[in-house]
């Protein structure tokens, strides 16, 4: 009989090698909460005008299989911020 592995993720520090970007600048700064479970562990930031975020995250974060990842805009969005696209980069824990 076959025993399956459970395979975990880890995040690094401020997302490494992760990426979010925008094919319309916001006016201002926006801050999207990125969450595990419900709970905060990151914040993808759109500077005032930019196109590609700023990922910070102040410690790693391992995810487990079955683990549900949220991203949240703000609760009063920017107009002019438009065609989000993000990508999260982790390493396999075996």
């Amino acid at each position: 009989m076959n025993k399956r592995r459970r395979s975990d993720v880890r995040l690094k520090v401020d997302l490494a090698g992760s990426r979010g970007v925008a094919g319309a600048g916001a006016t201002t700064q926006t801050d999207f909460d990125i969450r595990r479970n419900g709970t905060s562990f990151a914040t993808m930031r759109f500077a005032a005008a930019g196109t590609v975020a700023d990922l910070i995250a102040a410690t790693e974060t391992v995810l487990e299989p079955g683990d549900v990842l949220s991203v949240i805009a703000p609760a009063t969005p920017d107009a002019t911020l438009a065609d989000i696209g993000f990508t999260f980069a982790g390493t396999l824990v075996v």
